[in-house]
């Protein structure tokens, strides 16, 4: 969006992740691992700096796993870079101090298909607009996986902009530049603060020994009690009904009138380069 002002640069997090699907024909053996398998229930294990997240896919013929950790594997990479082939030696050894189990799941991913993502992420954009143009997905709300909702936030995105183009008044481009702004109106405020809790999430979850962690351990054991608060915010009720109780296509077909009306396109500010004026904004 350099285009419309915007500079905002790459952040690099400092973190990684192995992503991992282990076949259900792969542990037939192992009735522990099974279990996991044949269940409905996703698992944390977490470890300071790092954790994994699993759960049965595909109706449970697959065991997914997303892992967490200090990036260590991307120094020589260039900055374009966010895969790269692993090592299964040096996956083990990150989580070598995780229970056996997770150990016996690592153990089946093959020699040779250990891929390492670099996790970055960015800034807020000043806008994700430009004319007729807007930005979706990870091209403008990018987010840590710690709350599972980088794909979630992108089908948002495609839902709203499904309803302000379908309500468009005329396809000409003023029109069409004012239904974006609807959807970034309704969209962006949102999936930003959710980028913000998946980090938060994340510093909770791969706290190192120390009084904070010990206070996050507490309220983990209260937790199986029934009492108090949940640590794991991924997990927590109230943040759940935030993720998912809102209803973003409802939201944009309800409001989409009122906001349409109150964008105003200016006159063009500057004389047109080209055949393209540019126009100057005003938004709610």
């Amino acid at each position: 969006m350099r285009g419309g002002g915007a500079d905002v640069g790459v952040k690099d997090t400092h973190q990684a992740a192995y992503r991992i699907m282990i076949h259900k024909e792969q542990i037939k053996d192992d009735p522990e691992l099974l279990a996991l398998i044949n269940s409905n229930r996703v698992t944390r294990w977490i470890g300071e700096k790092r954790h994994i997240i699993a759960y049965p896919v595909s109706n449970n013929t697959i065991y997914n796993l997303s892992t967490t950790q200090p990036d260590s594997h991307f120094a020589s990479a260039t900055n374009a870079t966010y895969t790269t082939k692993g090592s299964k030696p040096a996956m083990m050894d990150v989580f070598s101090d995780f229970c056996p189990m997770v150990q016996r799941l690592l153990d089946y991913v093959p020699e040779g298909e250990v891929c390492e993502w670099k996790l970055r992420v960015h800034d807020p954009l000043p806008t994700w607009v430009l004319d007729s143009v807007a930005l979706v997905g990870d091209a403008c709300h990018p987010t840590l996986p710690h709350l599972a909702q980088g794909a979630a936030q992108a089908i948002e995105d495609g839902a709203v902009l499904g309803v302000v183009l379908s309500k468009l008044p005329d396809t000409t481009p003023q029109s069409i530049n004012k239904a974006l702004r609807v959807y970034e109106r309704v969209r962006k405020s949102r999936a930003e603060a959710l980028v913000d809790m998946a980090t938060a999430s994340g510093r909770a979850l791969h706290l190192g020994e120390g009084a904070a962690k010990e206070e996050r351990d507490k309220q983990f054991a209260a937790l199986r009690a029934g009492k108090g608060p949940v640590p794991d915010k991924w997990a927590d009720a109230d943040v759940q009904r935030e993720i998912y109780g809102f209803d973003c296509a409802k939201v944009a077909a309800d409001d989409f009138d009122e906001y349409f009306q109150k964008i105003r396109i200016l006159l063009p500010l500057l004389k047109p380069r080209g055949r393209f004026p540019i126009l100057a904004l005003n938004t709610i």
